[in-house]
């Protein structure tokens, strides 16, 4: 289907491939706890810097900077407590569900807030369509946000983003805007709540191109 291009926030041209590599770097950080000093080199590396489906002024990539700056600025001293709060975070998300805003699109889209319903079997589908399946789905669900990053970003760096719009419209625009609005609003921390912000910018941002080329 070939490499297809966009443009960006910008205005450059930029491949589904790059759009991907974003994509993949989301879902990476939404599927386990990243400790203080991992974070601290994602930063020296360029993220968010290097995104390009978020622009350089947008609020959502700015206060993502913001967070990882401040954290490499903690002192050495200070840092096992910052990193308690980023655990106790991680989990309340991601793990016990303390701020009731979970990370899989069965609980935002079932009458009974349950697990493992209909949305997850319906993307368990497309992902075996693709001859894909989820690594372990007792330990992160089919429909938990980092599988459908993970296979979004797959779609694109095979430059199917006609099959990419449409999953993102069927799925995470179903629900990940009331995630990154929860987490958002109740997260403690500074970094991951900007990461449920730029996560929906990016993926809104993305469908927002690919309606253009599609």
């Amino acid at each position: 289907m070939g490499d297809a291009v966009f443009r960006t926030p910008m205005g450059a041209r930029m491949s589904l491939r790059a759009a991907a590599e974003d994509l993949a770097a989301l879902a990476w950080l939404h599927e386990a706890e990243r400790d203080v000093d991992t974070l601290i080199r994602l930063h020296s590396a360029g993220f968010p810097d290097g995104l390009t489906l978020a622009g350089p002024e947008a609020q959502p990539r700015v206060a993502m900077g913001d967070a990882l700056r401040v954290i490499g600025r903690v002192p050495e001293h200070d840092r096992p407590s910052l990193a308690d709060d980023l655990a106790a975070d991680y989990a309340g998300i991601y793990l016990t569900h303390a701020l009731r805003a979970s990370p899989c699109e069965s609980v935002w889209r079932d009458e009974e807030k349950l697990m493992m319903q209909g949305p997850a079997f319906a993307v368990r589908e497309r992902y075996r369509a693709h001859g894909l399946m989820a690594v372990d789905w007792r330990r992160t669900a089919d429909d938990h946000v980092s599988n459908e990053l993970a296979f979004l970003s797959y779609l694109l760096s095979r430059g199917e983003g006609l099959e990419a719009r449409h999953f993102i419209e069927e799925h995470l625009l179903q629900w990940l805007p009331d995630f990154a609005e929860r987490v958002t609003a109740r997260a403690s921390t500074r970094f991951y709540a900007a990461l449920a912000s730029l996560t929906l910018h990016v993926i809104e941002n993305l469908h927002r191109q690919l309606r253009a080329i599609h």
